[in-house]
Formats: C-alpha cells, sequence, structure tokens
C-alpha cells in the first residue's frame, strides 16, 4: 500500500509540475502576444509620425507674398488694371518721353528719403543688371515660377544665381529716368512666367512652391500662366 501511495504521489507532483509547466507558456505567449501587439501600434504610431513629418514639410513650402518694404511706406503709383475706376487708372499712368503708359507694378516712396528694399519672395536671383534708364534692377525666382522684380535701385546686396530668404535686405531704393517725377523710389513688379499680376491684390496672400492641387485650392495665383 506505501509504494502504491507512493507511486500515486509521484504522478500527482508529476502532473502538477506538468500543469504548472503548460501553464506558464501560455502565460508567457499572453505576454509575448501583449508585447507584440505593443510593438504593433508602435509601428502604427511612428508611420503617422512620419506622416506628419512629410506633412509638416510639405507646409514648409508654402509662402505668402510679402510687401518688399517695411511698415510706414506707402504705395504712390498703382498697377494699372483696366477694371479700376477712371481715378485710380489716371494714377497708374507713367509719363514718359512724351507718352503715357499704364503702370506694370505698384510704386512706394518715403518722401524722396532712401529706405531698405526687402525680399517679398524667397528664391533665386535671375536677374541683376543695371539699366540706364531703369536702374539696379533685381529678379527673384521661387521653383514654382512666380517670380517678383525690384526696380529703381541705388545699390544691391545680392548675387546673381544666389538663394534669397523672404525678408532679406536685397537693396536700397533709388531713382531712376522711366518715373523720374517719383524720385526716390521702387517699382515693384509680380509675375508667373510672362503673365503680370497687381501684387497689392496679392500681398498677404498664400503662394506655393509645391503645384498640388490641394495647395492650388487655397491660393489666388493661376496654377499656370
Amino acid at each position: 500500500m506505501k509504494k502504491r501511495s507512493f507511486h500515486y504521489k509521484k504522478i500527482l507532483g508529476i502532473s502538477l509540475a506538468l500543469a504548472l509547466f503548460l501553464g506558464g507558456i501560455g502565460i508567457v505567449q499572453n505576454i509575448l502576444d501583449e508585447r507584440t501587439q505593443n510593438f504593433e501600434d508602435e509601428t502604427v504610431v511612428k508611420v503617422d509620425e512620419n506622416q506628419t513629418k512629410e506633412n509638416k514639410t510639405e507646409e514648409k513650402k508654402v509662402e505668402t507674398l510679402k510687401s518688399p518694404v517695411k511698415d510706414g511706406i506707402g504705395i504712390v503709383r498703382y498697377y494699372y488694371d483696366k477694371d479700376d475706376d477712371a481715378t485710380k487708372q489716371e494714377q497708374s499712368l507713367i509719363l514718359f518721353e512724351d507718352v503715357y503708359r499704364p503702370n506694370q507694378g505698384i510704386d512706394y516712396a518715403n518722401k524722396n528719403e532712401k529706405f531698405d528694399v526687402l525680399a517679398a519672395i524667397s528664391g533665386t536671383v535671375t536677374k541683376k543688371t543695371n539699366d540706364p534708364v531703369l536702374g539696379w534692377v533685381i529678379t527673384i525666382t521661387n521653383s514654382d515660377n512666380i517670380s517678383t522684380t525690384y526696380e529703381s535701385l541705388s545699390e544691391v546686396s545680392v548675387e546673381l544665381n544666389k538663394e534669397v530668404k523672404q525678408g532679406d535686405v536685397i537693396g536700397k531704393s533709388g531713382e531712376n529716368v522711366y518715373e523720374a517725377d517719383l524720385k526716390n523710389h521702387l517699382h515693384f513688379i509680380l509675375q508667373k512666367g510672362d503673365q503680370l499680376y497687381n501684387p497689392e491684390k496679392f500681398i498677404g496672400c498664400l503662394l506655393y512652391t509645391s503645384p498640388s492641387p490641394r495647395d492650388r485650392q487655397k491660393s489666388r495665383m493661376p496654377s499656370s500662366a
């Protein structure tokens, strides 16, 4: 009887040990499953974070057209718009060589005092020339073929084919032959390709350097010139 009882106890002990072992495997498996699930969740989160970073990178391509002058310096001659009233159209004409010509930009002046000229957009300096009629001329073009041109500069502080950032000082206002009546001033032009636009209407508006349709819906600048 003692041997049989010992035999049963031994079997029972082995069974309990086996049960504990199998139970332990189940617990370990549950832990591994939970860890694996957490790992998968973390991966999903990281993908979302990367997507967010990409979106932020895309947003960095967006610029608002800024004024090329500091606050307090006003417009003294407007862009000629055929839809404006007669009074404003008259204020948008340039008399040169006894001929009235429509103004293709806007002109800033500060009581004949020289002032800093600022880059209205970021981009590359695609033109730098000292014109005998227009004075120093600088053109900055971005990757979406939107360009801003600055005429009647007395001095310049940028180099051809170099990158400039929006808000950088690119030169000083000055006088020129073409609009001699304005004396010290800046002539500012906005265009996309060969198409001219009224800068006054676009200052403060979004100009996108990436051509995605979603961006175009937010911008007032046409997608093609």
